[in-house]
């Protein structure tokens, strides 16, 4: 039955591989996903998670100077819309 093992490549890429497990280990072609930026100072293994399905991602990026830019925009009294 294939596997699929996803890793985060030394070039900030998230990885994915087809895997047999049977009397041997074998691997296909690695493919690449997507690229990732993430906190050099911070355990690889710590910066992303799947989802059991293998369809979602959940990655901690940088973000500011380091990675993207997106602004932050906090609604206050956001109930009041809601009685609109």
């Amino acid at each position: 039955m294939p596997n699929e093992l996803i890793y985060l490549a030394a070039d900030s890429k998230l990885m994915a591989v087809e895997t047999r497990n049977g009397t041997t280990f074998e691997s296909g072609v690695p493919s690449p996903l997507f690229e990732i930026r993430v906190d050099p100072s911070v355990n690889r293994r710590t910066q992303y998670t799947v989802s059991d399905d293998g369809q979602r991602f959940l990655v901690n990026m940088l973000t500011g100077e380091l990675g993207w830019q997106s602004p932050t925009t906090v609604v206050l009294n956001w109930t009041a819309a809601l009685k609109k």
